[in-house]
């Protein structure tokens, strides 16, 4: 099959399904923008990860400039010819407000992946301009995609649910699961907003530290929230963009990741986690009881006695239960086989709008 991606955000999303529907046979372009404010700013780990998804075989093409210049008016329409050229049967855009993208789903049989059906509270409010090209792909997509069933359920207020297709997020997962530190640290890390449950995760502390006082808490990553965690030496904090290599690293040294959300849909955070075997403990919100291998690693919101009960139930697991966490998330989250899903629904897709003909 001949597909088509395109994203303005999302592009660490994007650009591994791109690779994985490549190694899986398919014909793939992706399209995206040239800045770098997903990755911090970071070009070098923008490259990077193109690179991975031209190295499987996906063709790379890139939008120049503001979004309301002339010049960048004209050379988008170029580089809509050049994706035009590879006669794509069908196109899968993430959620996004570039008007110059709808240019490249025009006649053609369309997926949309909405990756937030409800804002985060506390997130960024579009502007109308904005909210109106969210519209328009809404309209135009023949499938929307979002990544757990509870998801489904929150888009449905808003769209025909026939139209809604469940797709997992993918991650890459390792060989083998990193082992268990010697020490123990438990791990919250990417964006730190209010939604992220860090309130109940510093009373949770409380119960932990009275029984472990050795135990020490890592939080990497930019946000406001980060300030509700105690003022405390056990408290290690890295409050920039954190790279996906300190990232990394971070998640060798940790015991466990906690996800104490307070909201949610789904998290490439804790996906990224699993990735590496790390046990992960979730609230029930959103899609996220279905990265838990166990009911055991999931916990109500706004918790935090259970939070701290999950902790100390799970700090000094072994090997067994690591390498159950990396099944878990090879046999349901791997990029594979998000693009076997996503393939299914590119061909409903196209399935749809031959029938609407």
């Amino acid at each position: 099959m001949r597909v088509a991606l395109v994203c303005d955000w999302f592009l660490k999303y994007t650009a591994p399904l791109a690779a994985a529907l490549a190694r899986g046979g398919a014909d793939v372009t992706l399209l995206c923008r040239d800045h770098a404010r997903e990755f911090g700013g970071s070009y070098e780990e923008r490259a990077e990860t193109l690179e991975r998804a031209a190295d499987a075989g996906v063709r790379v093409l890139t939008l120049t400039g503001n979004v309301g210049s002339p010049p960048a008016l004209r050379r988008a329409a170029g580089t809509l010819q050049l994706l035009r050229l590879g006669q794509p049967e069908v196109v899968h855009a993430q959620v996004n407000a570039d008007p110059r993208l709808l240019g490249a789903a025009r006649g053609l049989p369309t997926v949309l992946t909405v990756h937030d059906p409800v804002p985060h509270p506390g997130d960024y409010v579009s502007p109308f301009h904005r909210r109106l090209v969210h519209r328009a792909w809404l309209r135009r997509a023949d499938r929307i995609v979002v990544h757990g069933a509870a998801l489904r359920d929150e888009l449905a207020a808003r769209v025909d649910r026939a139209r809604i297709a469940v797709v997992p997020h993918g991650t890459s997962v390792q060989d083998a699961p990193d082992p268990p530190p010697p020490e123990r640290r438990l791990l919250v890390f990417g964006r730190l907003k209010a939604y992220k449950g860090l309130p109940t995760l510093a009373r949770a502390m409380e119960t932990v530290w009275a029984a472990r006082p050795e135990v020490r808490l890592a939080a990497l990553g930019q946000g406001d929230a980060a300030a509700a965690l105690p003022d405390d030496a056990r408290v290690e904090r890295d409050p920039r963009f954190v790279p996906e290599r300190d990232v990394v690293v971070a998640l060798r040294r940790s015991s466990l990741v906690m996800l104490p959300y307070d909201q949610a849909s789904q998290s490439g955070v804790g996906l990224l986690a699993m990735g590496h075997g790390v046990p992960t403990i979730v609230t029930r919100v959103g899609a996220l009881p279905e990265l838990a291998v166990d009911d055991s690693l999931v916990v109500p919101p706004g918790d935090p006695a259970a939070l701290a009960s999950a902790i100390l139930g799970h700090l000094d697991h072994g090997e067994e239960l690591r390498r159950r966490v990396l099944e878990h998330a090879r046999r349901n989250f791997s990029w594979e086989v998000a693009a076997e899903h996503s393939l299914r629904v590119y061909q409903e897709a196209v399935a749809a709008r031959r029938s609407s003909r």
